[in-house]
């Protein structure tokens, strides 16, 4: 077989033929895997750019950010890149007053907290009473300016032609906000379960408004290959809600979010967390063409089993491996990923969520190494334990879940039965959102 482009890799995965290797990319990443091939830079590094926009250097995060991931992705060989929107010149950016060295006050009262071991910032505290309500803001059109779009440009002008090129869809106008730590996403699940109607028609209309509607326009415009979307629906024992109340509370929503994607020529990534394998039916029935962060509590050899070809999959090496291993049990473990997902297609090598805090780059770069160069066939002599599949188990769970009440249900959270399992190997837990390091 020819040499291929990453792109040409990637659309052979999607269309379910096995290109001459699985085509690789991650959806996040930080640090660990930024400075040794870059050295010193605030991409990638939150301590570095917050403090940079609360001094007035956006240009040079940005500049950062634009030279930096065309590095990456040229250094690690990278196929898929995800790329993003950014905030634009004249948006105002608040400078936080500091409490200590890792604590400030926002100006609306809310104190903000710096993780040094997860290199994150969050929400921690909100006043009692809220602040008085602000003066509604004149209208404004949700186009991004040329700002606002510049790294997606940068990116796809230098890489557009030779990669596969995704980003959420290209609307409206950044702002430097932070993940609240203060209230849950179980809170969420609680009000679905509640009301799975009602939820379900608030996120249909959020998935079919004019606004979401231009920006799949816009990314499809400004030459990208696909568009992203991201839901965790599970936890570490299985979906937040059994599959009748999420036909109903969210597949219309992501049914119409597939075929907006689809009717502008897009592939979907789906970004979702969680031991979801009793919701894959559905994903499947609803359009989505790649799974990403599949989780080591899914099994991923019986997943490509199943739905091989029908969704592609984006995963196979554990996120946590990479902080808690050594690179032989890494190389076992990729290889053993290979052995059963790349035959057919419909693969995609990565983390099976993102590149964590505390990753080693020695493991990431044995990670890489399985895929250049090392022998699939090989026995994984220092492979992780096979985990048993629990396909039939995780049904079985959806049909009989284990919280009959959303008292019950917060008791389970509250009890831990909902963390994460990428978040096992964090000192102070994971961050959940679409950035990297959330809670």
């Amino acid at each position: 077989m020819p040499d291929l482009s990453p792109k040409e890799r990637v659309l052979m995965a999607l269309a379910h033929s096995e290109p001459d290797r699985p085509p690789t990319g991650e959806w996040e990443f930080g640090r660990e895997v930024v400075e040794p091939v870059l050295g010193r830079t605030t991409y990638r590094h939150e301590w570095a750019i917050q403090h940079a926009l609360w001094d007035g250097r956006r240009d040079q995060v940005m500049a950062d950010w634009k030279t930096g991931l065309v590095k990456l992705t040229e250094y690690y060989h990278w196929d898929a890149v995800l790329v993003h929107n950014v905030i634009g010149h004249g948006t105002p950016v608040e400078k936080p007053a500091p409490l200590d060295e890792n604590r400030w006050r926002l100006d609306n009262g809310n104190i903000l907290q710096y993780s040094p071991e997860t290199d994150a910032f969050m929400i921690v505290e909100k006043p009692a009473a809220p602040p008085p309500p602000a003066v509604p803001a004149a209208p404004v059109s949700p186009e991004p300016t040329a700002s606002e779009l510049e790294v997606v440009r940068h990116v796809v002008r230098e890489l557009g032609r030779t990669h596969f090129i995704f980003s959420a869809p290209l609307t409206g106008h950044p702002q430097l906000r932070y993940p609240d730590a203060t209230r849950s996403e179980v809170e969420n699940w609680v009000a679905v379960f509640e009301d799975p109607e009602a939820a379900g028609e608030r996120r249909l209309q959020a998935m079919t408004s004019p606004n979401l509607r231009l920006g799949i326009e816009i990314a499809r415009r400004e030459g990208l290959d696909g568009v992203a979307t991201g839901c965790d629906y599970g936890y570490n024992a299985g979906p937040f809600i059994p599959p009748e109340m999420f036909r109903i509370a969210v597949f219309p929503a992501l049914k119409a979010f597939c075929d907006l994607a689809h009717a502008q020529g897009l592939t979907v990534l789906h970004h979702s967390c969680g031991k979801n394998v009793a919701l894959l039916d559905q994903l499947v029935e609803a359009g989505v063409d790649i799974w990403q962060s599949i989780q080591p509590e899914n099994d991923i050899a019986a997943v490509k089993k199943r739905y091989g070809k029908n969704l592609t999959l984006w995963g196979g090496m554990p996120a946590d491996l990479l902080v808690t291993g050594n690179p032989g049990q890494v190389r076992a473990a990729g290889r053993q990923a290979l052995r059963d997902c790349a035959p057919g297609g419909g693969f995609i090598y990565g983390t099976s969520h993102s590149v964590m805090p505390g990753a080693k780059l020695e493991n990431y770069q044995a990670m890489l190494d399985v895929l250049r160069g090392g022998n699939p066939a090989e026995p994984a002599k220092a492979a992780m334990p096979k985990r048993k599949c629990w396909i039939s188990a995780a049904e079985n769970y959806c049909r009989n879940p284990p919280f009959k009440t959303p008292h019950e249900f917060l008791l389970l959270h509250f009890h831990g039965c909902l963390a994460d399992g990428h978040a096992r190997a964090m000192p102070d837990g994971g961050r959940a959102g679409n950035r990297r390091r959330g809670l």
